[in-house]
């Protein structure tokens, strides 16, 4: 289904903060000011190091920081990190087995809108919401 996962949310709280910051931001320091769970939050920070969007520094003067990659990432593909699924309905999946195909009135339109939702979804740009 099309929904902001709380992994894309409180990445974007996240990103949000380090890229605020404009220098290496400590986890404990952004779990401190939000009060987000902190495992979660690691997690979380280490998909986007993963996925070139925050840098990971270790050490005692560690943490993160935005990477380059942030500019270019589309909203789409920043959610696709946490989740790939885009489907409004069910029978979005290809692999789903609908019951109600053969009297379904609904499966066209809600994949047209799933498309146009999908197109500017590549049209915005994470920085946007940064």
């Amino acid at each position: 289904m099309l929904t902001i996962t709380k992994q894309s949310d409180y990445g974007i709280i996240l990103l949000s903060y380090i890229y605020k910051k404009k220098t290496i931001v400590k986890l404990s320091d952004l779990i401190k000011e939000t009060k987000l769970p902190q495992r979660f939050l690691a997690r979380i920070a280490a998909q986007l190091v993963k996925a070139d969007l925050l840098i990971s520094h270790e050490g005692k003067g560690g943490g993160y920081q935005i990477g380059k990659k942030i500019k270019k990432i589309s909203l789409y593909n920043y959610l696709k990190i946490f989740k790939d699924d885009f489907s409004l309905y069910g029978c979005g999946d290809a692999a789903y087995q609908c019951r109600y195909e053969s009297i379904c009135q609904h499966k066209d339109s809600s994949n047209k809108l799933r498309k146009t939702i999908t197109n500017q979804l590549k049209k915005t740009r994470l920085m946007d919401l940064l």
